[in-house]
């Protein structure tokens, strides 16, 4: 008789006369919210045993959104729930599912609807303002759920998934920060990219799209694993996709990549020119397990232009048993760069002279590299010249030393330059002599890692260093010393016993910790 009452007097207050609360905090009560009913509140808690909220209106919610087990939550068929914050918010289902949602956060936050755990979204989608992040979670939508594609300040960044099969547009998108020849110094890039997939049967399909190279297979040709009519695939960015059924006509699509001269081209069709794109030698690839594969593409069902546009594939993309797959842009003759960049490139300072450092993943016919100094950004010198690998497929380090240093402040870039006379830039580093040690820095690649993974680590206060992988629940996994060299270390690591889960890497050196999170794909 309590809990009735209390949702009696509470339709009567909303039916009447409108509530205004900043937080409906409700403990266990049934909580009835009917078609036509003005609701308006800034966060929702709803708890406890028995807890039940209930909604057959349109909810504007510009607070937080949090459902906790075992009190659940349920709409009509009118039921909707926009998300207008102008922070960030975030969100807790617990197992409950939604209807109808819109995202129209406008914090501008790349983060600004955060999942807590996963959500389940039945009805339509609309995604018109604001990042949603999934936060390690999923975005599940239910077999009969829609959704538009998103835009560029609207998009999924995190894993999304969809039973059917029917073809559906996934609205994905990451915020990653690169370091390209084009920019000076690490660049935050806001990369929004669709993927639609159409399934020949019924099954589960998994999306993620990372604006990243960490952890997808090599991007170049070494040893057969190039399809015959691929030259070479991007490094810029992957779509990892998930399922038990082949795909037809797969699509990716691409938008905001108009770019001035000299200007970094967000998917790597060009270097800084957009005039050097060619549309034919465009093409969409996978990652059978082995080797890349040219999928082709389907010239009627495709728009291939530089500053938006999309590309369909021609061939089927097989899934089965192996269940998982790499996808991405393929270079059918070299005509398009989608190039690639170097790991990591470094200055050290010590007494009268300035050690240069770097690490590159790949190498593809590349005669070596031109060292370049200036003192202003404007007048480059070369200082030396370090010979190539040529073609290979490992991480290679190298070394040159600058002996004519006075205690200024010095810029450093890598020319590196082809067989054929080609030549890209990388990104500029700064040193300045006598300045105190910079701060140390810890790179750990490729992630998410199948296997072996590289811990990069520089300006070490010591000479010892110790690394632990940690489980979720705080298991340690995996412990190991490391020998600095000048303050830097690479150390490779064998992660092949764990499960594909999340991991954390804890590197500790001297009183230098640094936290880093490790995802172990399938």
């Amino acid at each position: 008789m309590k809990t009735t009452g209390l949702v009696l007097i509470l339709s009567l207050l909303i039916l009447n006369f409108g509530v205004y609360s900043q937080t409906i905090n409700n403990q266990g009560a049934k909580v009835i919210v009917a078609n036509g009913t003005t609701l308006k509140f800034q966060n929702l808690i709803n708890q406890g045993t028995g807890g039940y909220f209930y909604y057959n209106t349109d909810l504007f919610v510009p607070g937080y959104w949090n459902n906790i087990s075992p009190a659940i939550f349920n709409q009509g068929s009118s039921g909707k729930v926009t998300f207008n914050g102008t922070v960030q918010q975030t969100i807790r289902s617990s197992g409950s599912s939604f209807s109808n949602v819109e995202l129209n956060n406008t914090s501008g936050n790349y983060q600004a609807i955060l999942l807590q755990d996963n959500m389940t979204v039945n009805g339509v989608f609309t995604l018109t303002n604001g990042i949603l992040n999934t936060n390690g979670n999923t975005l599940v939508f239910g077999n009969s759920a829609s959704s538009n594609s998103g835009n560029s300040n609207s998009f999924v960044d995190g894993k999304m998934q969809k039973s059917g099969s029917t073809a559906f547009t996934f609205p994905s998108g990451n915020v990653n920060i690169r370091d390209f020849a084009e920019t000076a110094g690490p660049q935050t890039f806001v990369v929004w990219s669709p993927i639609r997939t159409n399934p020949v049967a019924n099954t589960t399909v998994e999306v993620r799209y990372l604006y990243d190279n960490s952890g997808m297979p090599d991007w170049w040709e070494h040893g057969g694993n190039m399809d015959a009519t691929l030259h070479h695939v991007s490094d810029r960015e992957f779509w990892l996709v998930s399922s038990t059924e082949d795909f037809t006509n797969v699509t990716l699509y691409w938008n905001d990549n108009a770019h001035a001269l000299g200007d970094v081209c967000v998917h790597g069709f060009d270097y800084a020119d957009a005039s050097q794109f060619v549309p034919s030698d465009l093409t969409v690839a996978y990652w059978n397990g082995s080797m890349w594969v040219d999928a082709d593409y389907e010239s009627s069902l495709s728009n291939i232009q530089h500053d938006a546009g999309y590309i369909t594939s021609r061939f089927v993309i097989p899934f089965g048993a192996k269940s998982s797959s790499f996808i991405t842009y393929g270079s059918k003759n070299n005509q398009n760069p989608l190039p690639v960049e170097l790991v990591r490139f470094y200055a050290e300072c010590f007494n009268d002279y300035v050690d240069l450092n770097w690490v590159t993943a790949s190498e593809k016919s590349n005669s070596g590299f031109v060292v370049l100094k200036s003192l202003d950004l404007k007048n480059w010198t070369e200082i030396g010249f370090v010979k190539g690998q040529g073609n290979s497929n490992q991480l290679n380090t190298y070394l040159l030393s600058d002996n004519k240093v006075f205690g200024k402040n010095y810029y450093y870039r890598l020319m590196q330059v082809d067989f054929d006379g080609k030549a890209t830039y990388s990104d500029i580093v700064s040193i300045t002599c006598g300045t105190p040690m910079q701060e140390p820095e810890l790179i750990i690649y490729p992630n998410p890692t199948r296997g072996n993974v590289n811990l990069i680590g520089g300006n070490m206060p010591g000479e010892n260093a110790k690394v632990y992988v940690y489980s979720m629940l705080g298991t340690l996994v995996y412990t190991a010393d490391i020998r600095t060299t000048s303050g830097s270390f690479i150390q490779e690591i064998n992660l092949d016993k764990l499960q594909p889960a999340m991991y954390t890497i804890k590197v500790v050196c001297d009183d230098f910790t640094a936290i880093k999170k490790l995802e172990k794909a399938q």
